[in-house]
């Protein structure tokens, strides 16, 4: 059976600016699985993705956008329920 496709919408803190476009840039390449669209003019765009489940959509992302560095100027557009997002992490990447 074939894997679903998942919508999640994502926002641009600064619509329009250099940076973002560049950090929205740097999140599809740190998410290559996925199609990341263009943002309108406020911001708001949508990344289409295989997943399971939306939590595994939301974790994937949650997870390029961590590893991207974009999280200052990239956020989910609605709040993710994804289990302890708050916590603190510790360690290095892959650790």
């Amino acid at each position: 059976m074939p894997v679903p496709m998942r919508r999640i919408g994502m926002l641009t803190l600064h619509a329009g600016k250099p940076r973002d476009e560049e950090a929205r840039r740097q999140l599809a390449e740190a998410l290559p699985i996925a199609n990341v669209g263009e943002p309108d003019e406020t911001g708001v765009f949508e990344i289409e993705l295989d997943a399971d489940d939306e939590e595994q959509a939301l974790e994937l992302i949650w997870d390029a956008v961590a590893a991207s560095g974009t999280d200052d100027h990239i956020v989910f557009l609605e709040h993710p329920e994804l289990p302890e997002h708050r916590r603190e992490r510790s360690g290095t990447p892959g650790s």
